[in-house]
C-alpha cells in the first residue's frame, strides 16, 4: 500500500472524480488507457510528482468518454493519417472546452499537464527542417490551445510555431488556414470536428492544385511579389497581438482576428494582407535565409513556385511516422512506466450490477419481512428511544421542573427545563457479503449458507432503510469474474431495498478478496456526507491476502471508518477489532441485528 492517509489514496480520489464526471474508472494495474467507456489509471504514491499528470489524464479522457462519438471519430480518422491527426487536435479542443464548462475546476487540472509537458520537453515548437505535416499540425495544436483554451503559457511557442509555418507554406494557404481556425470555437459535436478536419485537408489539396507546378512556370519568370501589411502575427492568427489577445476562449464570441473570415469572402481577402506579414517574434521582418532564399519575396524568401507546392504535397502524403503522437500519449506512456516500476498489489475493483431475478426477489422479500418484522420493530424502537427529548436542568428558562422545586431551599438554582436537540444516527453503512465458494456449503438439506447470508443482508437493509438518518449499501464479493477485479453491487445508497430484492440472488464463486472488497467499500463511504461510517463484513474464511487485508483495515480505521465483522463459523478477531463469531448459520440474522443494535444505539 502506498499511502498512509486513506483520503489521499489514489483510488479514493479517482473514484470521487469518476463520480463527478460520470465515468467508470479502474485504479491499479500496469497502464493508463481508455476504451471509450472505462478509464484505467495506475496506482501512484501520494508523493508522486506524476499525480497531477494522472488527474489531468483522467480529466482529458473523461471528457472524451462524455463528449466524443467514438464511431464517428474512428470512421473519419481512417481517411488518412493527416486527417486523423487534425481531427484529434480539433476534438481535444472541443471536448476540453465542454468539460471545463461543466466542471470549471478541470481548467487548472488540464493546464498543469500542459505545464509538465513543456517542462519535460514533451510539447515544443516544430523545427523549420521538420516534416511539413508536423509543422502544420504543431502550429494548430499550440495556437488553438493558446487561443481557444486560454492556455497562455503556450503563447510564446505558438508565436514561434506560426513563424515557422509562414516560412514553410505559401501566404494564401496560411491566410485561409487562419480563417478555418476561427470556426473551432463553434464546434459542438465530433461530426462537426470531423468536417472541419476534412476541410483543412481539402484546403491543402486546393492549394496544391491552384499553385503552378514547376513545368508550368515560364522559364525565368519571377514569382509574384507579396504586398504584405507589416502587422505582426501572433499565435491566434494573422494580426493577433499575444500581449493583448484575450486568452480565455470560454467566450466563443471572441474567436480572434480571423473570426468570420471563413464565411465572409471580403473578410478573407482583407485578412490576407495581414496574413502575409513576414514578422518574427522580435518584430523584425521575415527570415529570408531560413529556407535559403535571398530575394526576400514572400514571408519565406521563396524564389519559385516549386518551393511553394512541395511542402503542401509532402504534408498530404504524410504517414503516421511523419506526425507527432497524440498530445496525451506521453502522459499515458510515463504513467504506465511509473506503474511498472512499483505497482501496488491492491486494485480498486470495478462494480458490476447484479442481474435481478424478480421471481426469486419476491419470495426473498416476503421471507425477509416475515422473519424479521419483530427484529425490525425492536431496532426501530431502540433507535427512537435513544432520540427522545431528555430535558436538562438549567438555571433559567420558561418551564419549571416540578420534582426539583424542593431543592430550592437547599440553594439549588437549576429548576428550569431546557430541551436538548434530537440526534439521529446520521450514519452510512456499507454491508459486505462474502460469496466465496465455501459459502455454498449446506446449512440444512434444503438451504445453503449463502442463501441465509443474502436473506439476512436484505433484512438488515430493510430495517436500516426505515431509520431516519441511516443510508445503506450492500455489496457481494467477489464479482462474476471470480477474482479481485470486480465486486457485485446489490444495493446502492439511495435505492430502496424492497425494489432491489431480486438482486440478492447471486451464487458463490471464487476466493475471498477481502482487501479489495474493503477498499471498494471505503471508497464508497468516504464520499458520503454522513459523519459516521461503518463497513459491516460477513465472511466465512481467511482472506486471499491476509497482510493486505490488515493494511486496508488499519488505513480505514485511521480514516475514521468503523469496521465491525461477523465471522460465520470462523474467528475474524485477529483482523477486526470489533467482531463476533457464530457457529450456527441459522443464528446469522439474529447476530447481525444484535450487532446493528449495538452500533446504532
Amino acid at each position: 500500500m502506498y499511502t498512509q492517509t486513506l483520503h489521499q489514496a489514489m483510488p479514493i480520489v479517482a473514484t470521487a472524480l469518476a463520480r463527478k464526471f460520470g465515468v467508470a474508472v479502474i485504479v491499479g494495474g500496469p497502464r493508463a488507457q481508455t476504451d471509450g467507456r472505462t478509464i484505467w489509471l495506475p496506482d501512484l504514491p501520494a508523493a508522486s510528482h506524476l499525480r497531477p499528470v494522472a488527474w489531468g489524464f483522467l480529466a482529458h479522457e473523461a471528457s472524451h468518454v462524455r463528449h466524443t462519438d467514438m464511431g464517428v471519430f474512428q470512421s473519419a480518422g481512417a481517411a488518412s493519417p493527416l486527417r486523423q491527426h487534425l481531427l484529434n487536435i480539433l476534438e481535444d479542443i472541443r471536448i476540453e472546452r465542454a468539460i471545463r464548462h461543466q466542471y470549471p475546476g478541470t481548467r487548472a487540472t488540464l493546464e498543469r499537464v500542459i505545464d509538465w509537458m513543456l517542462a519535460e520537453g514533451q510539447l515544443k515548437v516544430p523545427q523549420a527542417e521538420a516534416h511539413s505535416a508536423r509543422i502544420l499540425t504543431g502550429f494548430l495544436l499550440l495556437s488553438l490551445r493558446a487561443r481557444e483554451l486560454g492556455q497562455t503559457v503556450l503563447i510564446p511557442p505558438a508565436t514561434e510555431a506560426e513563424r515557422v509555418l509562414r516560412q514553410t507554406f505559401p501566404p494564401s494557404l496560411v491566410h485561409r488556414l487562419l480563417g478555418l481556425m476561427s470556426r473551432v470555437g463553434a464546434l459542438t459535436s465530433t461530426a462537426e470536428a470531423a468536417m472541419l478536419a476534412a476541410r483543412i485537408e481539402a484546403l491543402l489539396d486546393e492549394e496544391a492544385e491552384t499553385s503552378p507546378h514547376p513545368n508550368e512556370a515560364s522559364e525565368g519568370e519571377a514569382p509574384p511579389s507579396d504586398e504584405a501589411d507589416e502587422t505582426p502575427a501572433g499565435p491566434g492568427g494573422a494580426g493577433a497581438d499575444p500581449e493583448t489577445a484575450e486568452p480565455d476562449a470560454e467566450n466563443q464570441g471572441e474567436a480572434g482576428p480571423a473570426d468570420g473570415a471563413a464565411d465572409d469572402p471580403t473578410a478573407e481577402e482583407d485578412g490576407a494582407a495581414s496574413g502575409n506579414a513576414e514578422s518574427g517574434p522580435d518584430g523584425e521582418s521575415g527570415d529570408d535565409t531560413a529556407k535559403g532564399g535571398t530575394n526576400g519575396d514572400g514571408p519565406s524568401g521563396r524564389s519559385n513556385d516549386q518551393d511553394a507546392v512541395a511542402p503542401i504535397l509532402q504534408a498530404l502524403a504524410a504517414t503516421a511516422d511523419d506526425l507527432d503522437g497524440d498530445l496525451f500519449e506521453a502522459a499515458r506512456v510515463l504513467l504506465g512506466e511509473a506503474a511498472a516500476e512499483g505497482s501496488s498489489p491492491l486494485r480498486l475493483p470495478a462494480a458490476e450490477e447484479a442481474q435481478p431475478d424478480p421471481v426469486h426477489g419476491q419470495r426473498l422479500l416476503a421471507e425477509a419481512r416475515a422473519t424479521s418484522r419483530t427484529l425490525i420493530a425492536r431496532l426501530q424502537g431502540l433507535v427512537q428511544a435513544s432520540r427522545l427529548d431528555r430535558p436538562l436542568a438549567a438555571h433559567q428558562g420558561r418551564r419549571l421542573i416540578p420534582n426539583r422545586l424542593h431543592r430550592a431551599g437547599a440553594g439549588e438554582g437549576r429548576l428550569f427545563a431546557r430541551k436538548t436537540a434530537r440526534s439521529t444516527p446520521n450514519t452510512a453503512v456499507h454491508l459486505l457479503v462474502d460469496l466465496s465458494g465455501s459459502m455454498s456449503r449446506p446449512v440444512t438439506p434444503s438451504l445453503r449458507a449463502y442463501r441465509v447470508a443474502l436473506e439476512a443482508a436484505l433484512a438488515l437493509a430493510l430495517a436500516l432503510d426505515s431509520l431516519p438518518g441511516v443510508s445503506v449499501a450492500v455489496t457481494a464479493f467477489p464479482g462474476e469474474s471470480e477474482d479481485e477485479a470486480t465486486v457485485t453491487r446489490l444495493l446502492q445508497h439511495g435505492q430502496r431495498p424492497a425494489s432491489r430484492a431480486g438482486a440478492f440472488a447471486p451464487s458463490p464463486r471464487g476466493g475471498t478478496p477481502l482487501a479489495q472488497a474493503l477498499w471498494f467499500a471505503a471508497a464508497d463511504l468516504l464520499l458520503r456526507p454522513e459523519p459516521r461510517r461503518l463497513i459491516l463484513t460477513l465472511t466465512d474464511g481467511e482472506p486471499d491476502d491476509r497482510a493486505l487485508a490488515g493494511s486496508v483495515i488499519a488505513q480505514c480505521e485511521q480514516a475514521g471508518l468503523e469496521l465491525p465483522a461477523l465471522g460465520i463459523q470462523h474467528d475474524v478477531s485477529a483482523l477486526f477489532r470489533h467482531s463476533r463469531v457464530i457457529e450456527a448459520v441459522d443464528d446469522l440474522k439474529q447476530a447481525l441485528f444484535g450487532l446493528a443494535e449495538r452500533l446504532l444505539v
